[in-house]
């Protein structure tokens, strides 16, 4: 229940899960610099509750807290594994590469921060005016994530399920689930998290897009390469800001 810490486990949590998603885009993506880093979290956060919703929705094992811990745990032995057998490999390119990394954990943190201080300014998405869907969301929220198999129940209807495109509040909802934050506060971080990962991606696709068009017409040295990493760097902003 409390704000502060819920921001910080969430931030915390969805680092780890893109730390678990990590060792395998490294390979599934070897034509991006920094092998796709940027989208390691909203990957691993789409990985992670896919499966656990796969088991509940074939009707295989409950969606319970027990079940998405053993899935979170399973991923994270099988990316460790990865990574052990690999570790060179690895190591060489988080010690090349680690700086420009860290620039894309401080991006990540300034959107993820300035968005949930917004959140802070004003935690009731109703619009003054027009209103909006909240009572839906929050309705359907807290019905995925109460229900056990999938599709959920449905709130408005009893004894029916959720006839509505509902994965991406899946999504969402297992972490919640997990973690045990109040749907209420975790609501507003949704939006955050949300905002955070959309960025990254459109930061991480126009700055490859910068860096392959630039490297493919020719490097003429370490200057050229320091002047093209820089451009690419504000093209990424730019990306993020524009989407």
């Amino acid at each position: 229940r409390s704000q502060i810490l819920a921001a910080i486990v969430w931030w915390l949590f969805l680092t780890a899960l893109g730390l678990a998603a990590f060792p395998w885009l490294y390979y599934a993506f070897p034509a991006l610099r920094y092998r796709g880093y940027g989208l390691a979290r909203a990957v691993g956060l789409l990985a992670w509750s896919y499966l656990a919703w796969l088991l509940s929705a074939l009707h295989l094992l409950p969606h319970t807290r027990l079940l998405l811990w053993a899935v979170l745990i399973f991923c994270a032995v099988l990316s460790g594994w990865f990574l052990y057998k690999r570790w060179d490999v690895f190591h060489a390119f988080f010690r090349e590469h680690w700086r420009n990394l860290l620039r894309f954990e401080i991006i990540f943190a300034v959107l993820y921060v300035g968005w949930t201080y917004v959140r802070f300014l004003n935690p009731d998405l109703w619009h003054p005016v027009s209103g909006g869907e909240k009572p839906m969301d929050l309705a359907y929220f807290n019905a995925v994530i109460k229900s056990t198999w999938f599709p959920p129940y449905d709130p408005w209807f009893a004894g029916g399920y959720l006839n509505y495109y509902h994965f991406g509040q899946v999504m969402i909802g297992t972490l919640i689930k997990l973690v045990g934050i109040a749907p209420a506060v975790a609501y507003n971080l949704v939006i955050p998290a949300w905002f955070a990962m959309t960025a990254m991606g459109a930061f991480s696709v126009t700055y490859n897009l910068y860096r392959a068009r630039a490297e493919g017409r020719g490097v003429k040295g370490p200057l050229d390469v320091r002047r093209i990493g820089s451009r690419a760097l504000l093209v990424g902003l730019l990306g993020a800001l524009f989407v």
